[in-house]
């Protein structure tokens, strides 16, 4: 039986107990690409955020997390149990995390206070890196606080590390640009595919998805393939088939 990991939805990343840095990601692809590698014997393991529908069934684990640290923890623990034969990163992970939270009135006292000591814009900038007014996030930050202001960080790269995870792998990564001509779109996704070692990369456009176009165009390290797949379908096709070629070739 061959395996495969499907990610996808939104990650949540926490500025408090309540509050959250998301998306608009639904994982609606993702749900239904474990849906037809589960219907056609996969052992399939999907990887997902709680606001993706999905139920396990036969041949379908579903893996729950919340942020981004959490689904990279879930993936490299699929690379120690078994041979997986194809990884679909789907996922909308977000690119930044809150790292703290404070009031600009408290950084600005802060920086008042230390006025003296202050001899170029790194030392100001070394005080907003670490400031001694971070507020307490443990809890529900209160409703009430007009300057509210959310310090961000960098989120980790899960797509940077899937290949030294899982070296015999296909690998098929996902790039989302918004309101860019086709050829940006495929520099894009080319790059993409050649930094983190992927074997293709599947591009869209966010204005193409408004207007209810779904098709996602297929990139190579060498560039566009010149196929484009319409739906989760096609999608489905392209990589059994190409499984299926590499176990004749085997």
């Amino acid at each position: 039986m061959k395996k495969i990991i499907i990610t996808g939805g939104p990650t949540n990343e926490e500025i408090d107990e309540v509050m959250k840095i998301t998306n608009m990601s639904t994982g609606g692809t993702s749900a239904a690409l474990a849906e037809s590698f589960a219907s056609a014997g996969y052992e399939v393991v999907a990887i997902l955020n709680n606001a993706v529908k999905l139920e396990a069934r036969k041949n379908l684990r579903v893996v729950r997390i919340e942020n981004t640290q959490d689904m990279m923890d879930a993936i490299e623990a699929e690379a120690r149990m078994d041979d997986v034969d194809a990884i679909i990163h789907a996922a909308a992970v977000g690119d930044y995390r809150p790292e703290f939270v404070f009031l600009l009135e408290d950084m600005s006292d802060e920086i008042f206070e230390n006025i003296n000591k202050i001899k170029s814009p790194e030392d100001i900038l070394s005080i907003m890196q670490d400031p001694k007014c971070k507020i307490d996030n443990n809890s529900k930050i209160s409703s009430y606080q007009k300057n509210l202001t959310v310090k961000l960080g960098l989120t980790p790269k899960i797509i940077a590390k899937l290949r030294f995870w899982f070296p015999n792998t296909l690998l098929i990564g996902c790039k989302l640009l918004d309101g860019v001509d086709k050829g940006e779109l495929f520099d894009v996704a080319t790059a993409l595919c050649n930094k983190n070692n992927m074997d293709y990369i599947l591009a869209n456009d966010l204005t193409d998805l408004r207007r209810g176009e779904r098709s996602r165009y297929l990139i190579n390290k060498d560039g566009f393939t010149q196929i484009v797949l319409k739906d989760t379908d096609a999608i489905f096709k392209f990589v059994d088939d190409e499984l299926s070629s590499e176990k004749n070739m085997g």
